[in-house]
């Protein structure tokens, strides 16, 4: 779900780091860097990186594609190629049975049954074609504020992840307290740190 959808799910962060004096340009170089790459091609199972807003196939970042007045806004896709659990199990029974019969049906060794599961997964993978997602990025470098379009732990990892390893800065979940944290001055943020939580809810009934 993304940053046009009608209805929104994101995640916000804080942002903190150096940047340097050519920011939008070093934002481009960056993005490019750790553009996506298609596994079409291949069997690896997942892959991610970052393309232009709602644009899964534009990787080039050249022509300030990102900029959007004061913000920043890409996507981060991630591709995942994944075989069903039944359509394995009904490849490595073929199998099985074929190299049962090659060997006059002599017992499989455990060896003989990794390897064939192996291959068989390989050859699987390469069938099946990955499934593109993306998730769209909305950053106010000037704010130190970003929002992520998804809430997905997995997802969230993933982008977190390639954030800090494209662009070398921290990211921090922004949520009431944090937010508190930020814009109190010193003293309320030490009257912040002895605030026990509140349990909004009616005890279970016994």
């Amino acid at each position: 779900m993304g940053v046009y959808a009608k209805s929104l799910s994101f995640t916000r962060y804080f942002v903190r780091g150096e940047t340097p004096a050519d920011f939008y340009s070093w934002v481009d170089e960056r993005l490019q860097a750790f553009l996506f790459r298609d596994i079409d091609d291949t069997t690896d199972e997942k892959a991610w990186g970052w393309v232009e807003l709602d644009n899964l196939l534009q990787t080039s970042f050249g022509g300030g594609q990102a900029h959007k007045g004061e913000y920043l806004a890409f996507s981060l896709r991630v591709d995942t190629r994944k075989v069903p659990a039944a359509v394995l199990r009904k490849h490595l029974l073929l199998a099985e049975r074929a190299l049962l019969e090659q060997q006059k049906f002599r017992r499989l060794s455990r060896h003989q049954k990794l390897e064939m599961k192996k291959t068989v997964l390989q050859d699987l993978l390469r069938r099946q074609m990955p499934q593109p997602n993306l998730f769209d990025v909305v950053w106010h470098p000037a704010r130190q504020r970003l929002w992520l379009f998804a809430t997905s732990p997995k997802i969230r990892e993933i982008f977190e992840t390639l954030f800090r390893e494209t662009f070398e800065m921290d990211l921090y979940l922004l949520f009431p307290y944090t937010l508190a944290q930020d814009i109190l001055d010193p003293a309320a943020q030490d009257r912040l740190e002895l605030l026990e939580p509140a349990v909004f809810a009616l005890p279970a009934a016994r």
